[in-house]
C-alpha cells in the first residue's frame, strides 16, 4: 500500500522527525504545521516534496517527503 514519509531534520544526519501518512496532502499539513510554514512554502513543499529551512527560524535545515509502498507504513514512525 503506498504511504507518504514526512522527514525533518539537519544535513548529514538521520531525520530527526519521520512519520508515515496515507496522503500526501495530511504529509504536507504534518510537516507545515510543525515549521509554521505559511501558504508559498507550503505549496513549494507539495509541488518539490522538499523544502530547505533556516535552522534557526524552522528548527530544522530541512523538510521532505516520500513517497513509499513497503508492506509496514508505521515501522518508519520514529
Amino acid at each position: 500500500m503506498a504511504h507518504y514519509i514526512a522527514m525533518a531534520g539537519l544535513y548529514g544526519c538521520l531525520p530527526q522527525y519521520c512519520s508515515s501518512h496515507d496522503s500526501l496532502d495530511n504529509a504536507v499539513d504534518d510537516l507545515a504545521d510543525m515549521s509554521e510554514l505559511g501558504r508559498d512554502r507550503r505549496r513549494a513543499l507539495k509541488r518539490d516534496l522538499y523544502l530547505g529551512l533556516n535552522l534557526h527560524r524552522d528548527g530544522n535545515e530541512y523538510i521532505e517527503i516520500q513517497e513509499c509502498s513497503c508492506s509496514d507504513p508505521s515501522g518508519h514512525n520514529a
